[in-house]
């Protein structure tokens, strides 16, 4: 029995070794770990307080520059609306005044287009006058021609115009 009695022990410091091993790469692991947790909380509570820091930072001079925009729009504003009131004025001004030489203008073009039309009316209405007397004459002698061929010029009485 001494060979396996021995063999038997030996195993069973084998075992015994090979777990206190594996117990200590765990515990080594474990203690790795742990560190590196520790490690990773530590880093995130500095960014935090870091990032904390830095975002009212970011809040204080957004809102500063936002302050600033505002008060720069509203001079801004101020200025234009001056400046615009004023240029609106002289704009009325000027337009009022191309109004009134614009209807001057026109008044005085219809005044004399007025006279020059009545007076081509004029010339016109005498020339028809004279053209239809020329054609009640024609025609009357006209008439008195075609009578006289027809019954003769002793017996024709002669009429100078139409009834109109």
């Amino acid at each position: 029995m001494g060979r396996l009695t021995d063999d038997m022990a030996q195993l069973r410091r084998n075992i015994d070794n090979s777990r206190e091993s594996r117990l200590a790469q765990q515990n080594a692991r474990v203690s790795s770990v742990n560190a590196q947790i520790a490690d990773f909380a530590a880093t995130r509570a500095r960014n935090g307080v870091r990032d904390a820091h830095m975002r009212a930072a970011f809040v204080t001079d957004n809102t500063n520059d936002v302050n600033r925009l505002l008060n720069e729009f509203r001079h801004t504003h101020q200025v234009m609306g001056r400046q615009g009131r004023k240029d609106r004025a002289a704009f009325l001004t000027d337009m009022s005044k191309k109004t009134l030489d614009l209807l001057g203008s026109f008044k005085a073009n219809r005044n004399s287009m007025a006279e020059r039309s009545a007076k081509e009316r004029a010339v016109f209405i005498a020339d028809m006058t004279n053209n239809v007397a020329a054609f009640i004459k024609d025609a009357a002698q006209d008439r008195a021609g075609a009578h006289a061929v027809f019954f003769g010029t002793a017996t024709s009485k002669k009429k100078t115009a139409f009834p109109v």
